[in-house]
């Protein structure tokens, strides 16, 4: 029973963000100008998230389903779940965002992130309403 509402759990939080991603938002539509820069050097934005982390605060709709997911990093690939489920994909790392598209997936899931001290803070940039608080495993 456990496992069966485990798997609904993360079935259910998958949905959400896939609802939640969209193409609508035009290019500059917010006028401001932002600075897309990958870097994948040692000392670059993409190795400071590099490695697994874990969410240990959520704020939100479906906060406690979201307590301990794993997001890890390793180069351009991001692999995000828990308890046994493993949501894998790719990502662009910048210095102040990510993205993550699903295998198998068009759509691109993209997140405001900024370090707390060594707290990882993460809020996906079309749902305002949830922030994930992660510590590096």
């Amino acid at each position: 029973m456990k496992f069966l509402q485990l798997a609904i759990g993360f079935f259910l939080s998958t949905t959400l963000l896939t609802a939640c991603g969209s193409d609508d938002k035009k290019e500059g539509e917010s006028g401001k100008q932002t600075k897309e820069e990958t870097v994948t050097a040692d000392n670059g934005p993409s190795s400071k998230l590099e490695g697994a982390w874990e969410i240990k605060r959520a704020e939100g709709s479906m906060e406690s389903l979201n307590l301990g997911t794993v997001y890890e990093f390793k180069g351009s690939k991001l692999s995000f779940g828990k308890d046994g489920f493993s949501n894998p994909g790719s990502t662009e790392v910048t210095d102040s965002t990510f993205s993550f598209q699903a295998d198998g997936n068009e759509y691109k899931f993209m997140y405001n992130y900024y370090f707390n001290g060594d707290t990882l803070v993460v809020k996906m940039q079309n749902n305002k309403d949830q922030v994930f608080h992660m510590l590096k495993k």
